[in-house]
């Protein structure tokens, strides 16, 4: 399947060996690739590869550890892992799709709740999962400044 994120996707997770599951508001589909490879595909087909993306994006956040992406600067769509990037079985997030996000009990796993209400689980203590969306933050608010306050 030729799966590209869209602003409909909630998450990108690891399935099985080198699949992703695309998770989206109102559907979920299996990809036959690795979960960066959807993300370098991504940013491609929106006309610019991930490595263009991702150092512009250091020069944004000022941080070069699981550095958040743009995929689509004209919807400002973000992702960002929960590890390391290059890992074939990381997760990424929506940082537009979601609503809100707070820690389970022990504090080192998180819960996501996306715009449609959609909950998701992730290993991820609730403080790297907080730095991680402060990331995605920072580089929208960016790129919302360049765009649109000219």
């Amino acid at each position: 399947m030729n799966y590209r994120v869209s602003d409909k996707t909630l998450a990108l997770l690891p399935s099985g060996f080198n699949n992703t599951e695309a998770i989206e508001k109102n559907d979920n589909y299996v990809v036959n690739k690795p979960t960066f490879r959807v993300i370098e595909d991504s940013c491609e087909y929106f006309g610019v590869n991930y490595k263009s993306r991702l150092e512009g994006a250091i020069k944004f956040v000022n941080s070069k550890y699981k550095t958040p992406i743009i995929i689509q600067e004209a919807n400002g769509i973000i992702f960002f892992p929960i590890t390391s990037p290059t890992r074939n079985n990381t997760t990424w997030i929506s940082f537009n799709n979601i609503d809100s996000y707070y820690p389970c009990k022990n504090k080192r796993n998180t819960i996501v709740v996306f715009k449609n209400d959609f909950k998701m689980y992730l290993d991820i203590s609730f403080y790297s999962f907080n730095q991680q969306y402060l990331k995605a933050a920072k580089l929208y608010s960016k790129i919302y400044d360049l765009n649109y306050k000219k």
